[in-house]
């Protein structure tokens, strides 16, 4: 894990060093005291390895285990009978993190050792950054389990929510490993409708996807993106006329997937918390905050110049779209306010 990104430690985003972490292992379901636990432990993963290991010994936390590959980050901790898995969201000026957050287009989730298939297709670039540390995770909780009866949580803010939402979802189908709690704050969507179905009769009980008010990233992908054409060419003369029968329908498919696009859903329930940090589980209340354009492309190009207009406006008068993403001034406050 690298030292503090330049422009976090100018926000300060890291946990107090006077905040004692507490929770309440035997929480059914969602628990205000968790999900400022489970921030702050997300919170933590945008600190330096040094500090992520000081912060977790001083919180009652044995023999971290730190993930770090290329593009993705976080550890794998236990306190008691409770293990937490806490993933880094997107680094301001990590450039490969956002080319991560741009590699959209929907790819199966799999991992080293699953026994079973993850339903569904998700975010192409969600999906490899977890690739990278998936045996690292599942090494990592099985170790600290030692075979003892856990219970086990995930949480993350931002990318590290998406991964989190995935790092359950294999955990769940592929390591057939229960999973106590998912807790993500500021998460943008992760899967089509067929993995979202999927994760929420599986998993939806235990997940809790919160959102500050006017945050952005909650709203990308779009609920429908333009899918990745699959045309591919022939690479011989025997495989070009092979080919050659069937090439107006793969073009025909491809140019539709482009056209009705690739659909994305989130999972779990919704807390919005609103302006004043009183909280929601209306659906319809946070999508009239959507800020990005769904749809298909006709629909695009039939509705462009308005639709411009529209989402301009909206985003130039909500200035605190991006202020509402901050893990530590935006989200910790509405979530510790609960408390008292």
């Amino acid at each position: 894990m690298a030292e503090l990104d330049p422009i976090l430690d100018l926000l300060n985003l890291r946990p107090r060093e006077d905040w004692s972490w507490d929770f309440d292992p035997a929480a059914e379901g969602e628990s205000a005291v968790n999900a400022v636990a489970l921030c702050n432990a997300a919170v933590l993963t945008y600190s330096a390895e040094t500090d992520v290991k000081r912060f977790l010994s001083k919180w009652g936390f044995e023999e971290p285990r730190i993930l770090c590959g290329f593009l993705t980050q976080g550890f794998v901790a236990r306190r008691g009978n409770i293990i937490v898995l806490a993933f880094r969201g997107t680094e301001p000026i990590n450039a490969d993190d956002w080319l991560s957050n741009l590699k959209v287009h929907q790819q199966v989730l799999t991992g080293e050792g699953a026994v079973a298939e993850v339903p569904g297709r998700v975010h192409g670039g969600f999906a490899n950054g977890l690739g990278e540390v998936a045996k690292a995770m599942r090494d990592a909780v099985v170790e600290l389990a030692r075979g003892e009866e856990t219970r086990f949580f995930v949480t993350g803010h931002s990318l590290g929510g998406a991964l989190a939402v995935l790092a359950a979802a294999l955990f769940h189908f592929g390591f057939q490993q229960k999973v106590a709690g998912v807790f993500t704050y500021g998460q943008p969507r992760v899967g089509d409708p067929s993995f979202s179905t999927a994760f929420d009769q599986a998993l939806g009980a235990v997940t809790f996807r919160y959102v500050n008010d006017l945050d952005l990233v909650p709203h990308v992908p779009p609920t429908r993106l333009a899918a990745k054409p699959m045309v591919q060419a022939p690479r011989t003369l025997h495989d070009f006329l092979r080919k050659a029968r069937d090439l107006p329908r793969e073009i025909h498919a491809a140019l539709n997937a482009v056209i009705e696009g690739e659909r994305f859903s989130h999972v779990g329930q919704l807390l919005l918390f609103r302006r004043d940090g009183s909280i929601t589980s209306d659906e319809q209340e946070w999508q009239n905050r959507e800020a990005v354009y769904s749809g298909t492309l006709s629909e695009l190009l039939r509705t462009f110049p308005g639709l411009v207009r529209a989402q301009l406006g909206q985003l130039l008068r909500t200035q605190n779209r991006i202020l509402d993403h901050d893990p530590v001034h935006g989200y910790l406050p509405k979530l510790e306010a609960r408390l008292r």
